[in-house]
């Protein structure tokens, strides 16, 4: 996706003078911002960490209300801060990056309630106005100039004057009479909605003439950006109609309780989206390194003070309903309940997260019913429908492998059992079944053929050919890196194999070296696919295939994290084309330290050059494979076969 005006007009390579210029003036303001909210709450705390521990334990009431009036401030600035210092550090040769980032850190400040606390104390009216005025400028003009760093019409930067000159004035000269507190709240709150409004008219009117490129950039940031403004309505503006709504009563405290509570999720979407943008769209010519830990530990924090806040909202509401103090009593029923709801909440907002943000579907978090089978389901040498001498040589997921004589052509024969544990639930019981109806139907020497298949006293089993030889994954193991020409050889029976699959509308779905079987029974050689426990069947009307099994998360495509329903057999192309990269390079091409973060590789990271880890690949290999990989199905291979013969060609 084309990114050129923001990555050349906006460039500082060639510009190093202005570009120190303008990191000088970031420092400066961060700087700035972190000395004036030092100052102010060190004294806070001093007295908390030099006084006894006894003395601690006894206000430990007004420890929790200083950290809750305070915790979601700093949650704020730490949500807004992380996106604005990942963005310097990766691109500090771009003049609206740096930018973004100093805008980023100093609306995080702008909006908490710290620094408009810092506004109105007498001797730091100035110092705190100074931040209130950059983070209201800086969030107007990021609209004006969002997506590329210009102003579209040209015209719109004669405003930009206005808008300064405004916002320093209201802010920084308490003694005038158009200081925003002498002004009233009435006034005030017109003023700077005026120039919110004036900015996402802006912004909305440059949304008419992007191009599709630009336009998918400025949808993220539209949402991050209508949150803060949704909530500066609700919590600033209608107030300010309702006086009521204002005032210390209960539901004056009720209303600045779940001001705070709301305004924790609603500011923190602002920084999130526009981190989004960056990621999804290339914004700035970079990908940025989006650490979802971090993302979840914010959220996390935020999610627990969301419940602080609630028991002291449910504390003062108790307090108003019952005489007497009980609050001791309120605690520990909510502590209990808070206990049992916030690990599953947690977990739901995460996925809320990876579902909207991330564009992550399934559920990687839940752990299958048969991961947590381990108990074997025969003991060796037991008989299965007349099948002798079972011995296991094999286990799976799902199902256990054994090796057994068949009465009937007195030779050796594979039984993959469903476990035990398994049998009695049906959804696993009729996907175990459909797998050998599947696999019966196909007549292709590269497809492991199936023999029988049954059930005896809720034993449910499927009879293959024993195939003698490893599976393609202890190769890679053993030889680290396979050389090209025998890659190429071992990869065109599995592309004849799933041509064949593809053409009777069977997409494989769980492509992986494990799954490959290098059988030496016969007198060829061949390669033989197996496991075809959760293929799809094109135009199925089946709910078998929704199972939440969905591939092996190390070549898992795209699509399929989408959990899209046109998934088709160029997943097994991708797949095909990660297991390549493995093959020639001994190293998977997304290597993660968790799932999530591989999932996002997958949908979002760029297929690395196998040519980096082994010297001497033919280019041509390299780009197939890079091509296998896109992420766009529409840009793989058709078809397997094609996959296989660019990697011969020269």
């Amino acid at each position: 996706m084309s990114t050129a005006p923001t990555t050349h007009e906006t460039s500082l390579k060639n510009k190093p003078a202005l570009r120190w210029g303008l990191m000088a003036i970031w420092a400066v303001v961060v700087l700035y911002t972190l000395g004036v909210l030092g100052a102010v709450l060190s004294p806070h705390f001093s007295g908390f960490f030099n006084s006894s521990l006894t003395q601690t334990i006894l206000a430990i009431p007004i420890l929790l209300q200083t950290v809750l009036e305070y915790g979601v401030d700093i949650l704020l600035i730490a949500g807004f801060s992380v996106t604005a210092g990942l963005l310097v550090v990766h691109r500090s040769d771009d003049w609206f990056a740096i930018f973004t980032s100093l805008f980023l850190i100093t609306f995080g400040v702008r909006i908490t309630n710290l620094s408009n606390a810092i506004a109105i104390t007498p001797g730091l009216e100035v110092a705190g106005g100074l931040i209130l005025a950059m983070g209201d400028i800086g969030i107007v003009l990021f609209l004006m100039l969002f997506p590329d760093g210009k102003f579209s019409p040209a015209w719109v930067k004669f405003i930009v004057p206005f808008v300064i000159v405004t916002m320093l004035g209201i802010y920084i000269f308490p003694t005038a009479p158009f200081f925003w507190v002498t002004l009233g709240t009435n006034i005030y709150l017109a003023i700077i909605t005026t120039w919110y409004v004036i900015g996402i008219i802006i912004f909305s009117a440059r949304y008419k003439h992007a191009t599709l490129a630009e336009k998918q950039q400025m949808r993220w940031v539209s949402i991050g950006s209508l949150a803060p403004f949704v909530w500066f309505v609700l919590f600033q503006i209608v107030p300010a109609f309702i006086p009521a709504l204002s005032e210390p009563t209960l539901t004056g405290v009720i209303f600045l309780i779940a001001s705070r509570i709301f305004g924790i999720f609603l500011f923190l979407i602002l920084p999130l989206s526009i981190t989004i943008s960056i990621v999804r769209n290339k914004l700035f010519d970079i990908d940025l390194i989006i650490n979802r830990s971090i993302v979840y530990g914010i959220l996390t924090v935020g999610l627990g003070l969301t419940f602080a806040l609630m028991l002291g909202l449910i504390s003062i509401i108790f307090k108003n309903i019952h005489q007497g103090d009980q609050s001791f009593l309120v605690a520990t029923v909510f502590s209990v309940a808070a206990g049992a709801l916030f690990q599953p909440m947690r977990k739901r907002l995460q996925r809320f997260v990876d579902r909207v943000f991330y564009h992550i579907q399934i559920d990687y978090q839940k752990t299958p019913a048969e991961i947590r089978a381990t108990s074997e389901t025969f003991v060796t040498g037991a008989t299965l429908s007349s099948y002798n001498d079972l011995k296991l040589i094999g286990r799976g997921g799902m199902a256990e492998v054994y090796r057994a004589t068949s009465p009937t052509r007195n030779r050796g024969v594979a039984i993959k059992v469903l476990r035990s544990t398994l049998a009695s639930e049906e959804q696993f019981r009729r996907r175990f079944m459909r797998e050998a109806e599947i696999v019966s139907g196909l007549e292709h020497p590269n497809i492991v053929r199936v023999m029988d298949y049954g059930n005896e006293n809720e034993a449910y089993y499927i009879v293959m050919e024993l195939l003698s030889g490893p599976d393609l994954n202890n190769l890679i193991k053993e030889e680290k890196q396979i050389e090209l020409p025998r890659t190429i050889d071992l990869l065109s029976g599995i592309a004849s194999a799933l041509d064949y699959a593809h053409q009777h509308g069977l997409v494989h779905r769980d492509i992986k070296p494990s799954n490959v079987m290098l059988d030496s029974s016969e007198n060829l050689p061949r390669v033989v696919l197996t496991d075809f426990g959760i293929a799809k069947i094109s135009d199925a009307h089946t709910r078998i295939t929704n199972t939440g099994m969905l591939g092996t998360f190390d070549y898992i495509a795209p699509e399929q994290i989408q959990a899209s329903a046109e998934v088709d057999g160029r997943a097994d192309i991708y797949a095909l084309g990660v297991m390549t990269y493995q093959m020639l390079t001994g190293r998977l091409p997304f290597e993660r330290p968790n799932t999530g973060a591989l999932l996002l590789a997958h949908l979002n990271a760029p297929p690395p050059d196998a040519r980096e880890l082994t010297r001497g690949l033919p280019r041509h290999v390299a780009h197939a494979i890079q091509k296998a990989m896109a992420k766009d199905p529409k840009d793989r291979f058709p078809t397997a076969s094609e996959f296989v013969a660019q990697l011969k060609n020269a």
